[in-house]
């Protein structure tokens, strides 16, 4: 009888278990931060957090300059200027400086602040997508491509082309529906 049981269970297993074992998982993977960079609105974002960049240094190269000017004037005059007018040019100069520094730490700020709302936004949308194209195309699983987490991983389940040209065709209309 305990034989019988035995036989019975090991059959009722592998009649419960066998059927999901033999069904496929569909598993994707795909490459975020590629995406991220290679996408044209992830192009374009680049280009305009790189002319924001420029401007800022611009601006930044000239007060540089001022200083500069500054700092040579007072040089060339330093031997014929009282005392008190003396101290005044070096605390202008200082205060300058400081002004300098501060803007450049701003400008830092604003362009990681910037770089982080365009990032976030962009990711909310590429999420979106990807979640789009496994419902569609009937996705088990899909992970993020990335060194810490995936060793290895053939070309035919990598989805990253695909979500970028998804994200490419999808693009206006994601702008459109905000």
């Amino acid at each position: 009888m305990k034989k019988f049981i035995s036989i019975f269970l090991s059959f009722a297993f592998i009649f419960i278990f066998v059927p999901s074992i033999n069904a496929q998982l569909k598993i994707a993977v795909v490459d975020i931060y590629k995406v991220l960079n290679e996408s044209e609105k992830g192009k374009k974002a680049v280009a305009d957090l790189q002319n924001i960049l420029e401007s800022r240094q611009k601006i930044l190269e000239e007060k540089q300059k001022k200083i500069q000017m500054l700092r040579e004037e007072y040089e060339r005059k330093k031997s014929v200027l009282s005392e008190d007018a003396r101290k005044t040019k070096e605390d202008e100069i200082e205060r300058l400086g400081r002004e300098l520094q501060r803007t450049a730490v701003d400008y830092q700020i604003e362009l990681e602040k910037k770089q982080n709302e365009i990032t976030q936004s962009m990711l909310k949308e590429i999420r979106e997508i990807i979640n789009e194209i496994a419902q569609k195309e009937g996705y088990d699983l899909i992970l993020e491509k990335a060194e810490q987490i995936v060793v290895y991983v053939t070309n035919n389940i990598d989805i990253t082309d695909k979500v970028i040209s998804f994200y490419n065709q999808k693009a206006p209309s994601l702008k459109q529906k905000k």
